[in-house]
């Protein structure tokens, strides 16, 4: 294929692709083929001979796609596209400034225009960029990643790196509104898992202050403080301990509490042997679902009645909740975490007649305030007066309270 032919085969494809993106709704494909003839008449943004720069020809469905997003936000256009004034410099510069000159009636920062072209489309980043271009603060935005930021934070977001991502960004100026350095920010947000969307925003701002009082500290050890802290607060046993250690993270309540520079320095080196100690994780050779959390002052249950023998027993290791969830056809195994933390306890009513012991119901015992919490049957179905006698029957004998719903 000589040179010519190899031109007027891209020429080819970036048509094609055009085409293929302008089927949308008869509004939007008014103002996409406006944006289209715009950029192919005043810049090389689409031009396959374009070979350097922020986009190639390979990248032309780049700003293709931005046409797309551009165009199904056309009610937001303050300006005519056919009005741009297209500046000197790069790609990246001149798809940004269209960008600005569509939308802009306060100046919004660099770092977000790339929402428009970014590989995959998030709704609440570009709402966002309009919400800021119509000159609202930060601070006003309704959503689930912007709802606490401080005027601190509102101040820094505002002047975040061109290359941020807007939720990196919101963490970047979480970072430096707690006084943390740019240094530091930038390590958290390009190097670490705290540059994506999370909850838990309080434990991680203690984390972050954490940092911040013991530095300074190498980027290489801040990352890896980071990820220790994840893998055991979060992650899943079976992927931080090792196979048969199940779903349930090392340490899901893990904290900086009490804790220097020096200790969790010494904790990440000797972390297994530790938890082995504190009887948190199991001794070689012992499966985690086996291995029991600490029996709680609540006693067990049991009398006679008729023919039958009633029980009723605390569940102390993640295999009998496993068992108990899939007996009785719900979720109690959701609560292995709650139980390793000894929030709550789980109980299990049982009887026996003759030879046959059969489950009754599932039975939730806060042990702080010392109230069943709940208590459900099979397939969460509500118990029998039978049942409820007994369960009266061993709450009297505990001096357990029964929540009103039950």
């Amino acid at each position: 294929m000589t040179s010519q032919q190899r031109k007027h085969h891209a020429d080819c494809r970036v048509d094609a692709l055009i085409a293929q993106h302008g089927s949308m709704r008869r509004a939007h494909q008014k103002k996409y083929w406006r944006l289209i003839h715009v950029i192919r008449a005043r810049t090389k943004l689409l031009s396959p001979r374009q070979q350097a720069g922020f986009l190639n020809p390979v990248n032309a469905g780049v700003v293709i796609q931005a046409c797309v997003r551009m165009a199904r936000r056309g009610f937001a256009w303050i300006r005519s596209p056919e009005d741009w004034v297209v500046p000197k410099g790069s790609s990246l510069v001149q798809l940004r400034s269209l960008v600005h000159h569509l939308y802009d009636k306060y100046s919004v920062p660099d770092f977000m225009s790339t929402v428009w072209w970014n590989e995959h489309e998030i709704s609440w980043e570009l709402d966002l960029y309009l919400h800021l271009a119509r000159g609202q603060s930060v601070r006003k935005y309704q959503n689930i990643f912007c709802q606490r930021l401080s005027k601190k934070m509102a101040a820094h977001f505002m002047q975040a790196p061109d290359d941020l991502r807007p939720y990196a960004a919101i963490f970047w100026s979480r970072v430096r509104a707690l006084g943390g350095d740019a240094k530091l920010a930038r390590t958290l947000v390009t190097r670490t898992v705290l540059s994506l969307p999370k909850f838990d925003e309080p434990f991680w701002d203690a984390v972050v202050r954490f940092l911040i009082k013991y530095q300074p500290i190498s980027a290489d050890e801040v990352v890896e403080i980071v990820n220790f802290i994840f893998q055991q607060r979060y992650e899943p046993a079976e992927k931080v301990w090792g196979p048969g250690a199940g779903e349930i993270p090392v340490q899901p309540q893990f904290s900086l509490r009490g804790r220097s520079l020096m200790t969790l320095r010494r904790h990440m080196v000797h972390w297994q042997s530790d938890l082995i100690e504190q009887g948190i994780m199991p001794p070689p050779g012992v499966s985690r679902l086996d291995f029991p959390w600490d029996r709680s002052n609540i006693k067990a249950f049991q009398c006679e009645q008729e023919d039958a023998v009633w029980s009723i027993e605390e569940l102390l290791t993640p295999r009998q909740l496993q068992n108990e969830s899939r007996r009785m056809n719900h979720c109690v195994s959701d609560y292995i975490g709650d139980c390793i933390g000894r929030s709550t306890t789980i109980w299990s009513m049982k009887v026996k007649t003759g030879r046959r012991r059969r489950r009754q119901l599932t039975i939730e015992v806060h042990p702080q305030k010392k109230m069943i919490f709940q208590a459900s049957g099979k397939n969460n179905c509500e118990p029998s007066e039978t049942v409820k006698e007994i369960l009266n029957r061993w709450a009297a004998q505990e001096g357990l309270t029964l929540n009103e719903s039950i």
